[in-house]
């Protein structure tokens, strides 16, 4: 028996039951997803042809994901979202992507980062609702193809001379924040919940100065400056980005920041202290030798340097991991999507757990555990989030509908494709 099923408007098929099958593991087809076979009376939603007897399916056909719960009323109780993804399931998903990949000498990387969003995305329900992954691999390559051009072009200049490679470099820099708006452009409009596409619009220009001048001035001001940068640089991402029609919002401030990182620094302490101790003693050194430092003029004190950096690199990790799990809380918590609140809290000690069991078992492993260490990231980094709802789910969905001229303006973007690697 065949089956037709539709995206965003897109007729697809007719497709066998196994291909379907498949299409539904993959997650090309959600339980949003219209589809259609023969004796039905017109097009539903695949949860509904799912669930419903005698339908026809079949038997291997894998279960949907949980969808029993309701979509929120405004009551003001947050939803969490869920994610039912397993390791095993994502392993089968993992080891042909990497396989396929090495055998075709890395032009199948498109087509595996297609297969390994899909999965997540499937399994990642909000208010009983599947995200969905619409990407096309082929524009995913032309992005690939067209990195891998630059790359070569300018790995050439510099065998030519160097001469050439700087007039190189300057255009590769300046090409690197349009990459950026692309990557940001391409995996909105390519992410979409209950059918409704999200949505970029940040520019060039945006990104040139959050992305490349105020990250240059960081090191002018001994780092001061740093938490405005990345205060400015979450704001330029949020703020443009949209779900339908309905922008995002960015509320953080400087000042908050700013205590997050003067915390973290205290982690640092030892480490900054063993470089000030070893410049110090350094300088002494030579004043008291006029000026040359020989061997042998290095005093004993010196050997507690390298003591200090060795006891302050773990503690480094652990202020990295607290900077971390603070940000992630922060930066959710203070952004908005229309009249809906987000609210995260990540504490350091579960992410430090995380991080460090992770590592070591993907270690001990020789690397075959990642998507075991991958899903438990995804599904830790979930269940952190909730979003406190300012209204019905159901009336803000209705009212950020696009009209369909601006669909339509979006699908036919000539220059809609991304560009970079990765799995």
């Amino acid at each position: 028996m065949n089956w037709h099923y539709a995206i965003n408007g897109q007729q697809f098929g007719p497709v066998d039951a196994v291909e379907f099958s498949r299409k539904v593991a993959d997650g090309i087809v959600t339980p949003d997803t219209l589809v259609w076979r023969e004796g039905m009376a017109g097009w539903q939603a695949w949860r509904e042809v799912a669930g419903a007897a005698g339908s026809g399916l079949p038997g291997n056909m894998p279960p949907l994901p949980d969808s029993g719960m309701p979509v929120a009323a405004g009551d003001g109780s947050p939803v969490a979202f869920k994610f039912s993804g397993t390791w095993e399931g994502y392993f089968g998903v993992w080891i042909v992507n990497v396989l396929l990949t090495i055998v075709t000498f890395g032009i199948y990387a498109a087509w595996a980062k297609v297969r390994k969003k899909r999965y997540f995305y499937a399994h990642t329900t909000f208010a009983g609702h599947a995200f969905e992954y619409l990407a096309d691999p082929k524009k995913i390559l032309i992005g690939n193809i067209i990195v891998a051009v630059l790359f070569v072009l300018y790995s050439a200049s510099g065998a030519i001379s160097p001469l050439v490679q700087i007039p190189m470099m300057l255009v590769v820099a300046a090409l690197v924040p349009w990459f950026i708006v692309r990557s940001f452009l391409f995996n909105a409009r390519n992410s979409a919940w209950r059918g409704l596409r999200f949505g970029f619009h940040g520019r060039y220009w945006g990104a040139v100065r959050v992305h490349m001048l105020l990250p240059f001035l960081v090191p002018f001001t001994l780092g001061f400056i740093l938490p405005y940068v990345l205060k400015e640089k979450r704001r330029w991402m949020a703020e443009n980005h949209r779900f339908g029609t309905a922008p995002f919002a960015f509320g953080g401030t400087t000042g908050d920041l700013f205590k997050i990182y003067l915390k973290g620094l205290l982690f640092f302490l030892p480490i900054i202290a063993g470089y000030i101790f070893f410049i110090v003693t350094i300088a002494m050194s030579g004043m008291h030798g006029g000026g040359r430092v020989e061997p042998g003029d290095i005093p004993a004190e010196m050997t507690i340097a390298p003591i200090l950096f060795l006891m302050g690199f773990p503690l480094a990790y652990v202020g990295t991991i607290f900077m971390r799990a603070r940000l992630f809380s922060y930066y959710w918590s203070s952004t908005r999507l229309g009249p809906h609140s987000f609210r995260a809290s990540m504490r350091a000690r579960d992410l430090l757990g995380l991080q460090l069991l992770n590592s070591l078992v993907v270690a001990v492993t020789f690397g075959l555990m990642w998507p075991w260490a991958a899903v438990r990231t995804v599904k830790f980094q979930l269940d952190s989030i909730d979003v406190v709802p300012g209204g019905s789910l159901d009336t803000f969905v209705a009212g950020a509908q696009p009209p369909v001229s601006a669909i339509g303006e979006a699908a036919g973007d000539f220059l809609d494709f991304e560009l970079g690697f990765g799995l």
